[in-house]
């Protein structure tokens, strides 16, 4: 079993980024669980989503001990909960929530095996605790074994929950130490002490972490990574900046042409058609409606009648409820199913939008349909 995870707060600028990752988590069918994780006051609201399972976990950014205002503490509380209340057991596909899939992971993982894309940017030197160079030298007071090499990784991480359970703890606590230490030096705290916290953790732990083809930033010119992660800016051949996460509003339309092919290119794509599918499906653009097992169809009169296991009654569709009916195949998202009854009926995608959302949630919570991610 293959627990996707990612941790987020509960604020607005998760809200696209968390359904971007869904879809593309249903799109290649990636197998296992999709999991959100969010740092959430005790009595609001969570999140909700169809596939993902959202897990309210307690907020650590601010750090209830100093103050420090870090959300990558909320990464490493969250899972640290999370893996010790509900006793996770399986392999664990730890993400970040600003990255889509481009093809599925399916490879698991065994205690003491975890894989790991490379992190070139760690800080290596000869000297100085864990070889990260003088700067770390107040690392002395906090760890005994300071020869040992961290791996020289970050995320995506395929790691079996037992690993991840023996160093989150730990994680956690050296990224505070990591922060707090670094507070008053002349480059101010350490905006990757999540990465170098875990490194060290790991190598604490004694869990080896072998590299892997796991994830690729957006910017490079190409990978066949099956994750890609979209933090930095997309930038045209020419130099010029054509997409921002950090100014994106979502949804609106991008251009995945204004970038020469490779990871860029790719990610841009999947951001426009879920765009375009999300605005003529709404919040059911990537499923994809399939009759339940066992459902039988008649016709009475005029009107298009369907017997469902496990129910008494029957179901009348009327004329326009049956023509939606025959369309859901499992071989058609909703927002080819807009379309296609848009142009039969001659009205806009738009105008046929509420009624088939309404149709499709009708026959899902009567028994008649199954809604599949595709």
């Amino acid at each position: 079993m293959i627990f996707t995870v990612f941790s987020t707060t509960a604020n607005e600028a998760m809200l696209w980024q968390s359904e971007l990752l869904e879809y593309s988590w249903g799109r290649v069918k990636q197998p296992g669980e999709l999991v959100r994780l969010v740092a959430i006051g005790p009595h609001q609201p969570l999140p909700r989503h169809r596939f993902a399972r959202v897990s309210g976990t307690l907020p650590w950014s601010p750090h209830p001990y100093t103050g420090d205002v870090y959300p990558p503490y909320n990464k490493a509380a969250s899972l640290l909960e999370w893996l010790f209340v509900e006793r996770i057991e399986g392999t664990i596909l730890l993400v970040e929530p600003d990255c889509v899939f481009r093809a599925p992971v399916a490879q698991e993982v065994e205690p003491g095996a975890a894989r790991a894309t490379a992190w070139p940017s760690l800080p290596r030197a000869a000297e100085g605790p864990f070889g990260l160079g003088p700067r770390f030298a107040f690392l002395e007071r906090f760890c005994v074994n300071r020869a040992l090499e961290p791996p020289c990784v970050t995320w995506p991480v395929l790691i079996h929950s037992s690993d991840l359970r023996k160093l989150a703890a730990r994680w956690l606590e050296l990224m505070s130490i990591l922060r707090a230490e670094t507070a008053h030096g002349a480059d101010g705290r350490l905006d990757d002490a999540d990465q170098i916290a875990y490194a060290i953790a790991a190598a604490e732990a004694d869990i080896p972490h072998a590299i892997a083809d796991l994830g690729a930033d957006t910017a490079a010119r190409q990978s066949e990574a099956p994750l890609l992660q979209y933090r930095r800016a997309i930038e045209s051949a020419r130099g010029e900046v054509v997409w921002d996460a950090g100014v994106y509003s979502g949804w609106d339309t991008v251009d995945p042409q204004a970038v020469a092919p490779g990871p860029g290119r790719d990610f841009l794509a999947l951001l426009e058609e879920y765009r375009a599918r999300r605005a003529v499906g709404g919040a059911l653009a990537f499923l994809r409606p399939r009759p339940r097992v066992g459902v039988r169809v008649g016709r009475v009169l005029d009107q298009t009648v369907l017997e469902i296991p496990g129910r008494s009654d029957t179901l009348a569709l009327n004329a326009s409820a049956a023509a939606i009916w025959e369309l859901c195949d499992g071989a058609r998202g909703l927002a080819d199913l807009t379309q296609e009854l848009a142009t039969r009926f001659e009205l806009a995608p738009d105008v046929m939008r509420l009624d088939v959302q309404q149709v499709i949630e009708r026959l899902e919570s009567a028994g008649a349909l199954d809604l599949e991610p595709g």
